[in-house]
């Protein structure tokens, strides 16, 4: 599980870490070119979020402890 959620993790990093870099790039930005990236980032975060709770799903839940 844990090599999958880093994997996903890592995923939505890189695509969100592109999204501002092009965003933030030294250029005129289009028209609706950065509502087209905040729904980018959305796809990404959720996509993560599904990859993530499928995994979680899989494993038994153990209690933390607290140390």
């Amino acid at each position: 599980m844990h090599d999958d959620v880093i994997a996903s993790f890592d995923d939505c990093l890189n695509r969100l870490t592109r999204l501002r870099a092009a965003l933030t790039a030294a250029r005129p930005v289009r028209p609706g070119e950065r509502r087209h990236a905040v729904e980018q980032a959305i796809l990404a975060a959720e996509h993560f979020a599904t990859a993530a709770s499928r995994a979680l799903a899989e494993q038994p839940r153990v209690p933390e402890v607290m140390v």
